[in-house]
């Protein structure tokens, strides 16, 4: 049996995930009490009575829906090691494109932290645990001496890419693997090259 509470969570993230389609289809500021319960197949009501205004309902949704969207890329990724650890951060970003109605979404979600001090500050929070996920990566995995400084350029250079193939899709054939391994402090590995250690030297790593 489905206790209240359970209920009241399962329809608070109803109300999120109506919030974030709306969003990516009609931008942050048309989304209205009336627009949400509908998408969410609720009473108008319910939206006030889990969230404060619309506007705590879509800071709250942007939080969760960015806090997923971070694990879904971050944790698998940087569970390998070396430059196979950068590609999989390419590979992921790579689905981040303009037809993407989560892209979109989180793109009308960073605008809207700028005049929105509450979302400005939790997903500034979450950027900041992105960045001391992967310098933390760094010390473990690669022998780059300022880890922190290397992990805050690869969160910026990712994040750049991903709104510039926004703006210019094209982008999207251009093969970046080698700046961002060498941002990043990595090089390729002889193999993937096709080089024997013979062959490289014991120098030319």
């Amino acid at each position: 049996m489905v206790t209240a509470a359970e209920q009241g969570r399962e329809t608070r993230t109803r109300l999120m995930a109506a919030a974030v389609e709306l969003v990516a289809e009609l931008g942050w500021g048309a989304v209205t009490t009336r627009l949400v319960a509908e998408r969410a197949g609720v009473r108008p009501g319910l939206v006030h009575y889990h969230f404060s205004s619309v506007t705590d309902l879509l800071i709250d949704a942007s939080v969760h829906t960015a806090r997923c969207e971070y694990e879904s890329v971050m944790v698998g990724v940087l569970a390998v090691p070396g430059p196979d650890a950068m590609r999989g951060m390419l590979t992921a970003i790579s689905s981040y494109t303009s037809a993407d109605p989560m892209t979109v979404a989180m793109t009308e979600m960073m605008l809207a932290a700028t005049r929105h001090e509450r979302l400005r500050a939790e997903l500034g929070q979450l950027v900041a645990e992105a960045r001391a996920v992967l310098a933390r990566w760094f010390r473990d995995n690669s022998a780059v001496p300022d880890p922190e400084a290397t992990a805050a350029v690869v969160v910026a250079l990712l994040d750049g890419l991903i709104l510039h193939r926004l703006m210019d899709p094209s982008l999207g054939a251009v093969d970046v693997t080698g700046p961002l391994l060498r941002a990043a402090g990595l090089t390729e590995s002889r193999a993937s090259e096709g080089l024997s250690d013979e062959r490289a030297g014991p120098d030319q790593s």
